[in-house]
């Protein structure tokens, strides 16, 4: 099969549903199939049809189903997905575990690499952060639980101000960043992270001269107003 070829939806639920049940089965059939995706076994029988001319599987009319190594490849691959989806709106968001894999199995046939990847980041954070979950993630829970901000960010946000609102020689802790990918990206690679005290040391039309940690950085007028800090 082309590495360009995109399977359909039907396809990789099928991929997936042979690999699940070769699992806990010797053997796999038509009739494991329809019951594991609830499908007509006709509909079934197509479909197989389909993948072997891929590639995907080996397959004798009503015989028993294998998957060849590229198709379990795929199912592998699209079984993963799924689990990282499931994890994802599961254990982040918190839904109900019949609601997160529902949407788990309508997502996972689209989700491009990079956002697989950023759920994947996203989730070992979780995991391994010492402190458990964030702060803003419990109050996102707190949110879903009563509709309602914690007081403790009402009180943060009515008290930052950007970099460019503070005095010379005023300190401040940051709290969050602002702005577009790209310009979050270049402040975190200059070490403006959440929770580091700054310093203002100048202030110039071309922009701001910053003390952090034991370094003194220079920041762009569109840069420091995105930076929001609590005064210290």
């Amino acid at each position: 099969m082309s590495k360009k070829a995109k399977l359909t939806e039907s396809a990789e639920d099928f991929l997936e549903a042979i690999y699940l049940i070769g699992k806990t089965k010797k053997v796999v059939r038509v009739k494991d199939i329809a019951q594991h995706l609830n499908v007509k076994m006709a509909s079934v029988v197509v479909g197989l049809k389909s993948l072997a001319e891929k590639g995907l599987v080996e397959h004798e009319h009503y015989g028993y189903v294998e998957l060849t190594p590229s198709g379990e490849e795929i199912a592998k691959k699209t079984l993963y997905r799924h689990q990282l989806l499931f994890k994802f709106f599961h254990e982040a968001l918190g839904l109900p575990a019949n609601i997160a894999d529902r949407d788990a199995c309508r997502i996972e046939h689209y989700l491009s690499p990079d956002g697989l990847e950023r759920i994947l980041k996203f989730i070992e954070f979780m995991e391994k952060c010492p402190e458990g979950a964030p702060n803003w993630l419990t109050n996102f829970y707190y949110f879903l639980q009563y509709n309602q901000f914690p007081k403790t960010c009402l009180e943060k946000t009515e008290s930052l101000v950007s970099l460019e609102q503070l005095d010379t020689q005023a300190k401040g802790k940051v709290q969050k960043l602002g702005g577009k990918v790209e310009l979050k990206q270049e402040l975190l690679k200059k070490g403006v992270v959440p929770g580091v005290i700054v310093t203002i040391k100048e202030k110039i039309p071309e922009g701001i001269k910053v003390k952090l940690n034991e370094s003194v950085i220079f920041l762009m007028p569109e840069e420091a107003k995105e930076v929001f800090v609590i005064p210290a």
